[in-house]
């Protein structure tokens, strides 16, 4: 059963990561990148646990760390540098900077990401883009069953696999390759052959016969209506407040961040507001159940 944020109507939740993830990837100011970045992980981190947490922290560092290392080498723009390159070019401050910058908005993107992909399951899409294009509604709720369904047949597998002596964890590297290839063969054949009996399942059935109809078992709350306002206004007030001069913020030709104003603070604390507005909702219900639980 979903709970706290996850329980919110689909248009509410799709409205809502659009907001958070419009200002974090058009407004490239490092101060609101650290901020949706400290906010999806905690998010993460109450929500799906301490080993969803790790495993998307190890997925970031590598890729992070690709970032900040490629981006002063293939870019010299900027006018403090830190060293001379063998090639003559110049590795500058600035470079550094935005590379650093990139990785947190990248970092950022992925954790919510990751938070999405757990909260939208194949209903909830096919009510959000099922009278838009059934077509890519199917195509999507498919796919995303897909994927945790060929998660929980792969261990199946492995399991079984595992007593003939085809471990893909011991062994000489070689013979974990072949053994992870025989393992794969059984995914790709099981794969197709649940491909062919879905398609003729909804052959017999007259997919696309007809027009569609749709039942839904999602409705709009009060709650629903005051988080996708908010979210609106919200998103909505960054972008004006930035068209004029608010968060100001420059990578070249020199690193500087612009806080002097009401209007920058201002921007600063309602995107925090919003960031953790899911861990926020999550948290008020637990305490709201744990009173409950508390007097019975």
């Amino acid at each position: 059963m979903d709970t706290g944020f996850s329980s919110y109507h689909p248009l509410t939740q799709f409205i809502y990561f659009a907001a958070v993830l419009s200002v974090c990837m058009f407004i490239m100011n490092p101060i609101l990148l650290g901020i949706s970045l400290l906010s999806a992980a905690a998010y993460v981190l109450y929500s799906a646990g301490i080993n969803a947490f790790l495993k998307l922290i190890r997925l970031n560092v590598i890729t992070s760390a690709m970032i900040i290392i490629i981006n002063p080498l293939i870019s010299h723009r900027g006018i403090t540098p830190i060293l001379t390159l063998p090639d003559g070019n110049k590795l500058t401050l600035e470079a550094l900077i935005f590379g650093i910058s990139a990785a947190l908005m990248l970092s950022s993107i992925t954790a919510w990401f990751y938070s999405i992909n757990r909260i939208f399951n194949s209903e909830k899409v096919m009510w959000l883009f099922g009278r838009i294009s059934p077509k890519l509604a199917l195509f999507l709720s498919m796919t995303l069953n897909f994927i945790s369904k060929f998660s929980a047949r792969f261990r199946q597998v492995r399991a079984a696999q595992f007593p003939l002596g085809y471990d893909t964890a011991t062994g000489k590297k070689k013979h974990r390759i072949r053994k992870g290839i025989r393992i794969l063969s059984v995914m790709i054949g099981w794969s197709l052959e649940n491909s062919v009996d879905t398609a003729d399942s909804m052959k017999s059935r007259g997919y696309g016969s007809a027009k569609r109809s749709f039942y839904s078992i999602f409705t709009m709350r009060k709650k629903d209506y005051i988080v996708i306002a908010s979210s609106i206004i919200i998103s909505a007030g960054i972008f004006v407040m930035r068209y004029f001069g608010a968060a100001d913020y420059s990578y070249y030709p020199y690193f500087e961040i612009v806080i002097n104003g009401i209007s920058d603070i201002a921007v600063i604390i309602v995107y925090i507001i919003l960031c953790l507005f899911p861990i926020i909702i999550d948290i008020r219900e637990d305490c709201h159940w744990r009173s409950i639980r508390s007097a019975i």
